[in-house]
């Protein structure tokens, strides 16, 4: 009786043994996405106007190193991707203002009461410059700025708020409705606490359909910065196209990928990650569809995720290319 309860409970060990090899090795296999549908060519209502110059500056404040199967799932390979924690500063004729934040300063003093666990995963990374400095060494004092526009409210991308005090927010009305639900209070009320009481007003993505995507907002009126949803990350993930008289266009995606491959092949990071911090896995990845087709119409405009070191760094080289810094 013995050695039969023996071997039942060594055949089960082996049995989960096996299950638990097979997660993990279905875990970095590619995803199929053929079951996902192509977005409407929507290019006919794109309005051609007369474009004005606008200049477009990475400000990366730090970054973190993973291994390249972690960023793009089905990427056998452990070669480091860098991810970034950015802002971009935009100065266009009507406003100067930073799309995302990067980090502040006094960033780690908003992190100390965090989890161990937050601080060696989501809260790891190199601190490199706060943009508190990035901005100083433009001769830009934050009271400059006439908005900040946050891509989502994340963490990471409302981090650099604290050397940005009394410098209007823009969120996006259905990302500030969903995270009030509880984007808000997680990690001891984090992003709540970043948000350090600044004037916070909303805008909402319903003009008409925009190059594929359902819907838009014309943050100037002039056609020239377009927001766009890109949801499934959070609920109001919002991409901005930037058309210029000055250089080629841009498209920041927020964090509707990590790295060029996730839009490209296309492909999710791997789901360790992905499934952590996406909101809604269906809807993220009809974005990542809706991106890979217009990249593929598009080839002339870069498109950039928040977090894509090496996207922002090739962007810089060509804008620089454009417009050689004296």
């Amino acid at each position: 009786m013995r050695s039969f309860f023996r071997r039942t409970a060594t055949g089960a060990a082996l049995a989960l043994s096996a299950i638990g090899a097979g997660i993990a090795v279905k875990s970095v296999l590619p995803r199929s996405f053929a079951t996902w549908y192509e977005p409407e060519d929507t290019t006919s209502h794109i309005r051609h106007t007369t474009l004005p110059d606008i200049e477009i500056t990475f400000l990366r404040c730090g970054s973190v190193s993973v291994p390249e199967f972690v960023a793009v799932r089905g990427m056998f390979s452990i070669a480091p991707r860098l991810i970034s924690h950015s802002a971009v500063l935009i100065r266009h004729p009507k406003g100067t203002f930073l799309y995302d934040t990067g980090i502040a300063g006094d960033i780690f003093l908003y992190l100390q009461n965090q989890s161990l666990l937050f601080k060696n995963t989501l809260g790891k990374f190199t601190y490199e410059r706060s943009i508190a400095s990035h901005l100083q060494g433009l001769d830009i004092r934050p009271r400059d700025l006439d908005f900040v526009l946050l891509s989502h409210l994340h963490w990471d991308h409302v981090s650099g708020v604290p050397d940005l005090l009394n410098v209007p927010l823009r969120v996006n009305r259905v990302e500030y409705d969903a995270a009030q639900l509880r984007l808000l209070a997680l990690h001891h009320g984090l992003v709540r606490a970043l948000l350090c009481d600044n004037p916070l007003t909303f805008f909402e993505c319903d003009g008409p359909s925009y190059d594929g995507f359902r819907a838009s907002h014309d943050l100037f009126g002039d056609g020239s910065i377009m927001l766009v949803p890109l949801p499934g990350h959070t609920a109001g993930n919002t991409g901005m196209i930037v058309r210029r008289a000055n250089g080629s266009s841009l498209f920041l995606l927020g964090d509707a990928a990590w790295v060029a491959d996730n839009y490209l092949r296309p492909a999710t990071m791997h789901p360790y990650i992905w499934n952590g911090v996406t909101s809604d896995d269906a809807t993220a990845c009809q974005t990542l569809i809706d991106l890979h087709h217009y990249a593929h119409r598009h080839p002339e405009t870069s498109l950039v995720a928040m977090h894509d070191a090496n996207a922002q760094a090739a962007f810089a080289v060509k804008d620089t290319a454009v417009h050689p810094i004296r």
